[in-house]
Formats: C-alpha cells, sequence, structure tokens
C-alpha cells in the first residue's frame, strides 16, 4: 500500500520523509492521497462537513437547495482510466480507445463487479461508489456556482459539447477543482451509489444521506462530452437502468477511510 502525506511548512511543500516538493506543483497536493496498490488509482482524501446541495434554479430533480453534511471520504484525483480497468478486469469495453481516456460503455452494474473484485484483491471492503451527496461535495470544492470554477463556462476545465468533439479526452488534461479533481465535469457521467429518486432532495436527511432504499433506476453525475452547459453544473443530476452502458457513461472510484 502506497500513502503519499504532503504539508505545507515554512510556506513550503514538504512531502512525508522530507523531500522538497518542486516550484510547478500545485495546491491540490497538500491533501492526503491514497494509492490501490492492484490498480495504481490514485485517490484523495475529501475532508468531512457541511454544505448545501441542490440548485434552486436548476431543474425540478435539484430541487430544493438543502444543507447536507457528510464524513471524510476519498475519492478518485481522475475518472477510472482504460487502462486501470483493463488491469484489473483483462477488457476494455470502450468505444473510444486509449489507455488515458476514462473506461466507458460502463454500466451501475459493471463498475459494482470492478469494486468487488478491486476489494477481493486488496483484501478490504473499502473500496465503493461514492454516494451523490459525496459526490457533490467533491465536485464543488466549497463552492456555490454553477460551475467549480464559477458561474460562466470556462473550456480550460471541461470536455462537453462545446470542446470534446463528442469524444471522450485522456483523463486530467483540464483544470482541477480546488481539491485537486479532474473532469467532476464533462468527460463521461459517474455512477454513484444511490437509487434515482426524483423528489428525493424535498425529505433527504441532513446527515449522510444514501438515496431511497430502493427503485427502479441508478444516479450518474457530472455530464459528458455530448451535453450542452445545462447538464455539466456541480448540481447536475440525472438516471439511468444499473445494467445500462453507453459510451457517455463511466465512474470515479471512492473509498472509506480505514
Amino acid at each position: 500500500m502506497k500513502t503519499v502525506r504532503i504539508v505545507l511548512l515554512g510556506g513550503a511543500l514538504l512531502l512525508a520523509g522530507g523531500m522538497s516538493a518542486g516550484a510547478g506543483q500545485v495546491a491540490d497536493e497538500s491533501l492526503a492521497e491514497f494509492v490501490s496498490p492492484a490498480t495504481g488509482i490514485e485517490l484523495v482524501k475529501v475532508p468531512g462537513g457541511c454544505y448545501v446541495m441542490g440548485d434552486d434554479g436548476g431543474y425540478d430533480y435539484e430541487k430544493p437547495e438543502h444543507e447536507v453534511c457528510v464524513g471524510d471520504f476519498y475519492i478518485g484525483r481522475y475518472e477510472v482510466t482504460q487502462a486501470q480497468y483493463q488491469k484489473l478486469m483483462g477488457h476494455n469495453p470502450s468505444k473510444y480507445k486509449d489507455s488515458r481516456r476514462p473506461v466507458e460503455r460502463i454500466s451501475w452494474n459493471d463498475a459494482m463487479a470492478f469494486i468487488q473484485k478491486l476489494n477481493e484483491t486488496e483484501n478490504t471492503q473499502a473500496y465503493r461508489l461514492p454516494t451523490e451527496a459525496e459526490w457533490e461535495r467533491a465536485a464543488r470544492a466549497g463552492t456555490r456556482t454553477r460551475y467549480y470554477w464559477g458561474d460562466e463556462m470556462d473550456n480550460a476545465y471541461v470536455w462537453y459539447y462545446g470542446s470534446a468533439e463528442f469524444q471522450t479526452h485522456p483523463v486530467g488534461t483540464r483544470k482541477p477543482n480546488a481539491f485537486g479533481l479532474h473532469d467532476m465535469l464533462g468527460n463521461v457521467w459517474e455512477w454513484v451509489s444511490d437509487w434515482y429518486g426524483h423528489g428525493y432532495y424535498h425529505h433527504s436527511p441532513r446527515d449522510n444521506p444514501r438515496g431511497p432504499d430502493s427503485g427502479r433506476f441508478k444516479t450518474r453525475r457530472g455530464g459528458a462530452v455530448t451535453n450542452l452547459v445545462t447538464y455539466v453544473r456541480s448540481a447536475t443530476r440525472y438516471r439511468g437502468l444499473p445494467d445500462h452502458r453507453h459510451y457517455i457513461l463511466g465512474f470515479r472510484l471512492a473509498r472509506s477511510p480505514e
């Protein structure tokens, strides 16, 4: 297991073990990082806290804005790539094949099968999909704006209809948010653990909401390369059958602290 912790000391970044960080390293590296031994997937520790989830100016199923609180969790710095998926599962179902692009044509069931195998391989039960509330906490990174960079579209941060030419792109090639997470909006829709509820926000619990107890659809977040600006906002949510596969569907790994 590889764990890297980076702290800010005397105005300079220092790596655990005494190494100095280079001048080109960015602020997101001050967050704790966990790396999966079996796949090399990098996960960033997102600090727990409370925030306002949803968007009163958005679609009905994004209303009302409401306060939720989540505990600490880890989430992938990037969407799971084709190379990482193939290394564990032995095949690559993606339409736009490239080892550094996000794996796609992934159903919710496929994502869960990957997670089950990863937990078995590393002898843990810590890996999982993020909850919807965790996902939005990670995407917003402390912001209240439409996007995690502001209220106006900026192609430097996102692959979507206006920048992607209808195909996925290598992860990490757009600017990250304040938590150091790339492609939280755009590239591929990301499955989360929750069942989908159209009006769930009206009665969602404040602390660690996990969605309805059952349902027909699973929830996906973040929008994709085929979507207009209205579907790549931090509050954007949508639904899909658990067995549905499409080249705009992928996932991002989460992990519970141990």
